[in-house]
């Protein structure tokens, strides 16, 4: 039974994984084709050079002083910024979208019902205050 218990959850950790792979594998190929772009904007040339080394040693050559190593890479991560900056308000419209949706949904209900029996246990409670209050003056 224990066994069985572990086989079940070890598949949904798989099939999570599977799932999360399957949607986080698309964003970084992303990230690595605009990182391939932004490094050839700085002038490495990703086809011919293999190491770091030599990825720094191009963009140093290409970018003799620091002012125009940060201009090309400002110009090179202008369009990845506004992107993500772009996402980033989406995503955050769309959280704040949804969570609406929950509190009109399931939410808002649930608590107007914790009010409504919080109204009815106080009236009940009045309504015996009342009766013994009654019963002391009568």
């Amino acid at each position: 039974m224990i066994q069985e218990t572990v086989k079940t959850q070890l598949e949904q950790v798989k099939t999570l994984r599977n799932k999360v792979e399957a949607q986080v594998k698309p964003q970084l190929d992303k990230v690595s084709a605009e990182a391939k772009k932004v490094l050839s904007q700085l002038g490495a040339n990703l086809d011919e050079q293999k190491s770091v080394k030599e990825i720094v040693s191009a963009i140093r050559s290409h970018n003799p002083t620091f002012k125009s190593f940060w201009l090309k890479l400002d110009a090179a991560t202008y369009d990845a910024r506004k992107r993500f900056e772009w996402n980033a308000t989406m995503m955050s419209a769309y959280a704040k979208f949804k969570a609406e949706v929950n509190f009109e949904k399931k939410v808002k209900p649930m608590l107007e019902s914790y009010k409504d029996a919080a109204e009815n246990q106080v009236k009940g409670l009045v309504a015996k205050a009342n009766e013994l209050k009654a019963k002391v003056r009568g």
